[in-house]
């Protein structure tokens, strides 16, 4: 270590600094920075795939009910009365028992 001059003080701060920069405590000095960093970034990577998968999840519950929706217009639009409705807007009729061809 350093030769103190008399009179002169040496802080914690330069003592702390001393011994992490010292040759001997550098490699775990250096070793604990880089997990640390390293830790920080996985879990920020976490963070933002928690979003990322949260979007997504609300975008398949707007389209499963986009799609409840659609179904229940099309059951609508395929109903008994409104075909009928669209027969006589159309000027169509049933088809008779001659015109039916049952494919096995």
């Amino acid at each position: 270590m350093a030769i103190r001059k008399k009179g002169s003080k040496i802080t914690f701060n330069n003592r702390l600094l001393e011994f992490l920069f010292n040759p001997q405590a550098l490699p775990f000095t250096l070793t604990f920075t880089i997990l640390a960093v390293l830790f920080v970034a996985f879990r920020m990577k976490g963070i933002e795939q928690a979003y990322s998968l949260n979007i997504i999840n609300q975008k398949m519950d707007r389209a499963i009910i986009t799609n409840k929706e659609l179904k229940a217009q099309r059951a609508r639009a395929m109903s008994v009365p409104k075909l009928r409705e669209f027969a006589a807007t159309y000027g169509l009729k049933e088809p008779g028992p001659e015109q039916i061809i049952l494919i096995p």
